[in-house]
């Protein structure tokens, strides 16, 4: 088996009908600058790839697009490539009436905005072909799409980059201001001066620092806090369920020694059997010298209207010996479950978090049963517990939603001004990161993650766009 380095592709592309030699396919790393095009014969070859998983992929217009995942751990064989005619020329023709014959007039700064962004660096970045492009809006669901005949060419002189963009879809939802659009990278890179080299140089360090390739690989190689990045979970949740995760009732200073452990459980048992309160005493003495690490410890109490239940949880940020309580109001004890165990003694929001739910303040009594808030994790997470190692693989797995902040770098002033009325926060660059399904992601060293389409974006990263798009063979300054 050859070292990653060594590596060399071969192939040959044929039409799949005719089974002519097809010449000019582009074959190329998605979002890397290796690439090639096949020759009159069909043939291709790619040599010295510095990865060892990747996406080829194969494009040619008026062919549909072939993507195949390659792993050169594996021993690599010629790859035969049959590619089928595209049918998007049929589909152009069935929709032509319904599209806007003035559409970059009319929708070229939407899309514009939505695929460069609108930074500093995207005002240095050029659609060389776009009267290529085609809109069409559907009125009845407030839809913006848009479509290319040919690959979008690029100039990125922000950053000293040609991208070949083949875009697959685009789709702009006006009524959730949600954008949407997919297609793979071809990068070259621009010639220019020395000073124009440092130039990009430095902006190609500034695009990097904070971005999710960035992220991805302080993931891989275990060091996302050295590197600056703050993971935090957002949890939504049905209003109705708020009471299983803010407390009814919290402590953090009283309970500073086994003796007022032992107390406070006694005091709790007040009223009933003093044999029961010596009994749940004892439990939690040996909890605090034998299990404090692993699972909270648990008292219910019965109440009028339910069960009241109290968790003990070892406060470590302050001193050894300091137990938090939280009591919660509590009728299905089943759905306890779902606090993490190993995070909860900081990270339960208490009353005073309640300003960070969405939309807390404006919830009435009649819409709680259906309308659904978002819990803000004050304590940060280890990424560490997220990743999973199978036969030398690293994988990504998480629920829910984190928010992730760099913390080596600021908000571009132009990202501030336009979400000035958002901007009641840190001042870093906060991005949100979600799955798009349950199935764990294979992350590797350079950024790259199975599945092109495998992460929801949003906040700063669904600012970074095209403008700030590095290729994955990129590599950093130290």
């Amino acid at each position: 088996m050859c070292q990653s380095n060594e590596i060399i592709l071969t192939g040959r592309v044929t039409d799949k009908e005719s089974g002519v030699a097809l010449q000019g396919i582009s074959v190329y790393v998605n979002n890397t600058t290796f690439s090639t095009q096949t020759d009159k014969d069909g043939n291709f070859r790619l040599a010295n790839i510095p990865l060892f998983n990747f996406e080829l992929v194969f494009s040619a217009v008026n062919y549909e697009t072939q993507t195949i995942g390659i792993d050169t751990r594996t021993p690599v064989t010629p790859i035969n490539i049959q590619m089928q005619k595209s049918t998007a020329l049929l589909n152009e023709v069935i929709v032509t009436a319904n599209v806007d014959k003035n559409g970059w007039a009319l929708y070229g700064s939407t899309f514009k905005k939505d695929f460069l962004s609108y930074s500093s660096f995207a005002k240095q970045c050029e659609i060389v072909n776009y009267p290529a492009m085609r809109f069409r809006q559907i009125k009845k669901d407030n839809v913006l799409k848009a479509y290319s005949k040919e690959p979008l060419k690029i100039k990125n002189d922000a950053l000293g980059y040609e991208l070949t963009y083949w875009l697959n879809e685009y789709e702009h939802r006006f009524a959730t201001q949600v954008v949407f659009y997919k297609g793979n990278t071809q990068f070259t890179e621009m010639k220019g001066s020395k000073r124009k080299m440092q130039y990009w140089h430095k902006n190609r360090e500034i695009a990097y620092r904070g971005s999710l390739t960035h992220f991805i690989r302080s993931v891989y190689e275990g060091n996302t806090k050295e590197e600056g990045f703050v993971v935090n979970l957002i949890k939504t949740i049905p209003y109705k369920d708020i009471g299983l995760y803010l407390p009814a009732f919290t402590d953090t200073t009283s309970i500073h020694s086994a003796a007022a452990l032992t107390g406070f459980i006694g005091r709790m048992y007040a009223s009933r059997d003093k044999a029961v309160a010596v009994s749940q005493a004892n439990n939690a003495l040996q909890w605090l010298s034998s299990k404090r690490d692993q699972m909270p410890f648990v008292i219910s109490i019965p109440a009028a209207d339910g069960t009241v239940q109290a968790f003990f949880f070892v406060k470590k940020s302050v001193v050894s010996d300091q137990v938090a309580v939280y009591r919660f109001d509590v009728k299905d004890t089943a759905a306890v479950r779902y606090i993490q165990w190993e995070t909860a003694g900081t990270i339960i929001p208490d009353q005073k978090a309640l300003n960070r739910i969405s939309g807390y303040q404006s919830i009435t009594p009649d819409q709680r049963g259906h309308l659904k808030v978002k819990l803000f994790y004050s304590r940060p997470l280890n990424t560490s517990h997220f990743v999973s190692r199978h036969d030398n693989q690293l994988f990504l797995q998480f629920n829910d939603t984190w928010q992730i902040t760099y913390t080596r770098e600021g908000k571009d002033k132009e990202y501030i001004e336009e979400n000035a009325l958002q901007n009641n926060d840190s001042g870093y660059q906060e991005s949100t990161l979600s799955m798009t399904g349950s199935q764990p992601v294979m992350i590797l060293t350079n950024g790259y993650y199975t599945g092109s389409y495998s992460f929801i974006t949003g906040a700063y990263w669904s600012y970074e766009k095209a403008d700030k798009m590095l290729p994955l063979d990129f590599k950093p300054s130290k």
